[in-house]
């Protein structure tokens, strides 16, 4: 199960930011911060990596674990301010590792995926006689 939704509306909260002023650091509506905290769509990887620094928790830790039940994360480093001037993996600094796991992971499953689709038998389309 993933939480980030859910994390991302407790750690706004713990800090008392609106969603609207984690849109405006991550350069999106208040609307998109809603949907993400909603599920109803999830931020692209530099997005999460925005959100991740700027409340200083590693990226697994923001999609793995309910932070609203881990006490560990009371004392985050949230609302320091997120230099995005330059988003790449060279920013990241020590969290480079993490990166670099999460982009592997990321290649593993597109991986997995096409040997997936690979095996799955060849769709007809509607035009073939349905209609």
């Amino acid at each position: 199960m993933h939480f980030l939704g859910k994390n991302l509306r407790h750690l706004r909260k713990q800090t008392s930011k609106t969603q609207s002023e984690i849109a405006s650091l991550i350069q999106k509506g208040q609307t998109t911060i809603g949907n993400w905290e909603n599920g109803i769509s999830e931020p692209n990887l530099n997005e999460l990596l925005i959100i991740s620094n700027y409340f200083d928790i590693p990226v697994d830790k923001l999609l793995k674990t309910d932070l609203s039940e881990d006490k560990a994360t009371s004392g985050t480093g949230a609302g320091r301010p997120y230099d995005h001037s330059s988003i790449e993996l060279s920013t990241v600094g020590e969290k480079e590792e993490d990166l670099t796991y999460v982009l592997r992971e990321i290649q593993d499953i597109r991986s997995e995926m096409q040997q997936i689709y690979a095996r799955l038998p060849a769709r007809s389309d509607a035009t073939d006689g349905e209609q």
